[in-house]
């Protein structure tokens, strides 16, 4: 399905590895959590959302904080920070963005993934009807729209290195009554075909541990 792949693809983009810490804001049921811990040997694994619904196999896996995005600064730092397909529900989504962006341990990386607005879906919805498909009025929980000009230079403000962006996860062809994209016209133009963008940006190691010198002048 297309969530599995939009999934499959943000963790790719973490460059998962044995050891590591990771938090996963918005984590809900901790799906993902889930599939990190039966799969890479994570150190330790954090989760947080407003509402405790995390399954309870994960109860004695994951230190879970009932918390919203917003309020997360105060958490441990982490070699892996997630927020698939989070940001969109949030109501201050670039406090929600620096909070995370301050939690990424040097060396460690942020993964981002959330509703492309660039489909050709979004392109002949908002010419027709002057709305973004993802952002219909019926659709509640989608509250904030994330242009990735605006999460990358966010991302650059809080000194993250922010990579080019990938698509993930098959979207509709508008007016086929819901055909989605072959997967070969999905190879040559990701960003017109694919339902999610996904940023992902890293902290330089040697450029987080350097510490400030104080140059005095002499009287």
């Amino acid at each position: 399905t297309s969530i599995d792949e939009i999934v499959e693809s943000a963790l790719a983009a973490a460059h998962p590895e044995p050891h590591l810490r990771w938090l996963d804001i918005g984590c809900g049921r901790g799906d993902l959590l889930r599939k990190i811990r039966d799969t890479w040997e994570p150190a330790e694994l954090y989760g947080i959302d407003p509402i405790d619904w995390l399954d309870q196999d994960l109860k004695d896996d994951v230190d879970f904080h009932a918390v919203a995005a917003e309020h997360a600064g105060h958490l441990p730092v982490a070699d892996r920070v997630l927020l698939v397909e989070a940001i969109e529900h949030l109501e201050a989504p670039w406090s929600a963005l620096r909070h995370a962006a301050g939690l990424v341990s040097p060396g460690g990386r942020l993964v981002l993934s959330t509703p492309n607005l660039t489909t050709l879906r979004h392109r002949l919805e908002l010419s027709l009807r002057g709305r973004l498909t993802s952002f219909r009025p019926d659709n509640q929980p989608h509250l904030s729209p994330a242009l990735p000009h605006v999460t990358e230079r966010i991302l650059a403000e809080e000194d993250l290195t922010v990579e080019p962006p990938s698509f993930a996860g098959a979207d509709v062809i508008s007016l086929t009554n819901g055909r989605i994209w072959p997967a070969s016209i999905r190879r040559r133009y990701p960003a017109l075909t694919s339902i999610s963008v996904i940023l992902a940006a890293s902290r330089d190691r040697k450029a987080a541990e350097q510490t400030p010198v104080l140059i005095h002048s002499g009287e």
